[in-house]
């Protein structure tokens, strides 16, 4: 249960509230007022721009990973090192087996190098992977993903312990110039390069830059940036 008081108006005009305990309530529009929020501190928000205003998106679903990015960190760079370490010793057996004159006989089987040396390829990749997520994670903020608005967006967000967790946030809001339309989030392609044969054909294009958009789909003019940095995920989130 929490506890509000009312304690009078500032000189702006607007209500002030002194609240003890999480509360929550709806967008504050027209005068009315807002407490705190169901996202516990968490605010995704346009690109300010000077013809519109900023809008605030719903986080209709937030999933925290109960794994600090600090931990995927130390995991993946031991994998990597072990990816190698076990690599340079198949890449040995290997040399040793075509040094010694006898060949490669496949009739007997493939050599143990071989598949070692695919698992350490393998190891390396995840390891590379979980560092770059961690990377990510460490930036304190948000992915969204590319083309596929359906997939969920990504963030690293610091807690009231000081460590930063990976969580999974789905966004929503209507499109403001249409009616009964959703927006879609995604990371869409902002500049790129085209490439061209003898007749003219387009057969590429290479992605120079992506925009993080909130994406109409009736009118992608709609399209509203996603300011996937200003928001408060590195502040202390409490639980």
């Amino acid at each position: 249960m929490t506890n509000a008081q009312y304690i009078g108006d500032n000189s702006n005009g607007n209500q002030q509230i002194r609240a003890d305990g999480d509360v929550t309530a709806s967008l504050t529009k027209d005068g009315g007022i807002n407490i705190g929020g169901d996202n516990h501190g968490v605010v995704i928000t346009s690109v300010p721009r000077a013809e519109e205003p900023r809008y605030t998106f719903d986080i209709t679903k937030k999933t925290r990973i109960p794994t600090p990015a600090a931990l995927i960190g130390v995991v993946s760079g031991l994998i990597t090192i072990a990816g190698f370490v076990t690599g340079g010793f198949s890449i040995k057996q290997l040399v040793d087996v075509f040094v010694s004159g006898n060949g490669v006989d496949l009739t007997s089987g493939t050599p143990k190098g071989y598949w070692w040396l695919l698992v350490s390829i393998l190891a390396v990749a995840i390891g590379i992977i979980g560092w770059s997520f961690f990377r990510f994670l460490r930036r304190n903020v948000l992915r969204l993903p590319k083309r596929w608005w359906f997939f969920r967006g990504w963030a690293g967000i610091k807690e009231e312990n000081g460590r930063t967790y990976p969580y999974s946030l789905r966004l929503a809001m209507w499109c403001p110039k249409c009616k009964n339309q959703k927006l879609r989030f995604q990371q869409i392609p902002a500049t790129w390069v085209d490439f061209y044969d003898n007749t003219g054909k387009r057969t590429k294009r290479d992605v120079t830059k992506w925009a993080s958009m909130a994406v109409c789909p009736r009118d992608e003019a709609h399209s509203i940036a996603v300011d996937i940095s200003g928001n408060d995920f590195d502040d202390a989130l409490p639980r």
